[in-house]
């Protein structure tokens, strides 16, 4: 027997290990240890309810059983932890000499004069912690002012003025330009959405495609200082080809998110999202594309109060006493006069109807970035349909039904986009 074999043997029995072991451990633990195995198992670590089965698409899918297990695997949370403790642990050293690096090429730019504006009901004031996972740099490169060292921690950006931003899920990809598609991949994605755009056609459906923008891209003047690979980046490629090769409109509205923060915080400073405010413009972009009427987002602010959104500091493991609650956003009221029926941003779910002027039925399917427009678009249509992507199967009828098939994603996933193409295609073919 030689080396590769005993190699690709143990790597056969390790594989298989990873697989049984939370079974067969979590059986254990939970017949003789139950109350160790209640802590271990069960943690809260997404504001969203398990996937359940759905016994009438079982036999169709089977997504739902899919999301079913994965929503269940017993130490699910601590074996994503004990990942990033060893990705981490991995990815030190290789931050130490990409920042030595970034020192060695940077090319000082003009810092933009404009700041995010901060409402002085509320006094901004800095986090103490992030100070602690800032690398030390040399004194020569501290005399440039442009120059701000890369600093991660549990996968999570330490930039500018104590703003986080995300490292992974494609999100410093995404920044540099390094991950740009194909022109094959691009041509995949045209296919696709002109074969639903062909669908949506032939049965009167009206049919938009939605990226929202990454936070690091519409505030980076809080980024640290990384190598930009490509200025002309994946998503504004591939908004450029499809807006060439297909005839559904592809709304990616950087250009309108960048106009409202040179003025405005339209993001969360520790998280990873759009504020509501924020989420006014994005909307006002798919309206532009529809020909709904828009509005001034600041015709709507009737006061400001804590934002309430530091995800990232969760990401980084620091519990909610050890954080200073200084980010704020502005309080919205939009269209008082209208009246909305059903609306619930915490569901996975979610069907309203209003007195709105738009008498078309919408369907939006997406990701988190859609929870922050929901308060606009129930006000604006009568009827609609929110849905996460990851709950198509329980929301069939309702695009069967749609007039509007709105499909969003935020940038670092804009591929869950056209794979949301796809089944959209298959429910509609049916």
């Amino acid at each position: 027997m030689n080396f590769t074999t005993i190699k690709n043997k143990i790597f056969i029995f390790v594989f298989l290990g990873i697989l049984v072991f939370p079974w067969v451990g979590g059986g254990l633990l939970r017949l003789f240890a139950p109350s160790v195995f209640e802590k271990l198992s069960i943690v809260e670590t997404e504001k969203r309810q398990l996937q359940e089965i759905n016994a009438e698409e079982l036999m169709d899918t089977g997504e739902s059983l899919s999301g079913y297990i994965d929503d269940r695997i017993p130490f699910r949370y601590s074996m994503i932890s004990w990942y990033k403790q060893i990705n981490d642990a991995a990815d030190e050293k290789y931050q130490i000499a990409a920042s030595k690096i970034g020192q060695a090429i940077y090319q000082p730019v003009e810092p933009s004069p404009v700041v995010a504006d901060v409402p002085e009901e509320v006094p901004a004031q800095e986090n103490a912690p992030v100070t602690e996972f800032i690398p030390e740099v040399e004194e020569s490169v501290q005399e440039d002012p442009n120059f701000y060292p890369l600093a991660v921690y549990q996968d999570v950006i330490i930039g500018r003025e104590g703003w986080l931003f995300l490292y992974g899920e494609n999100e410093i990809e995404c920044y540099q330009g390094s991950n740009l598609l194909t022109d094959e991949a691009m041509a995949s994605y045209a296919s696709k959405l002109n074969e639903l755009q062909t669908i949506c056609n032939a049965k009167g459906k009206q049919l938009y495609i939605f990226i929202a923008p990454n936070k690091s891209q519409v505030f980076s003047k809080y980024m640290p200082t990384v190598e930009i690979v490509n200025t002309y980046k994946r998503e504004q490629r591939l908004h450029a080809y499809l807006t060439e090769n297909c005839s559904t409109p592809f709304i990616y509205p950087l250009t309108e998110c960048l106009g409202a923060a040179s003025a405005y915080q339209t993001y969360y400073k520790y998280d990873s999202h759009w504020n509501h405010f924020g989420a006014l413009y994005g909307t006002n972009a798919l309206y532009a594309a529809m020909g709904v009427e828009q509005t001034d987002p600041t015709q709507w602010i009737v006061g400001t109060g804590d934002a309430e959104k530091y995800e990232l500091y969760t990401y980084m493991g620091m519990t909610d006493d050890s954080i200073t609650h200084d980010d704020t956003e502005y309080i919205m009221d939009y269209r008082p006069e209208i009246t909305v029926n059903g609306l619930n941003l915490d569901a996975m779910v979610c069907r309203t109807t209003s007195d709105g002027a738009n008498q078309s039925k919408l369907c939006l399917i997406g990701d988190s970035f859609r929870v922050n427009m929901m308060p606009y678009l129930s006000k604006d249509f009568t009827s609609c349909t929110f849905a996460h992507r990851d709950y198509m199967t329980s929301v069939k009828a309702d695009i069967k039904a749609a007039d509007i098939i709105v499909i969003e994603a935020v940038e670092r996933y804009d591929y869950e986009a056209f794979a949301t193409v796809q089944r959209t295609i298959n429910i509609l073919s049916k």
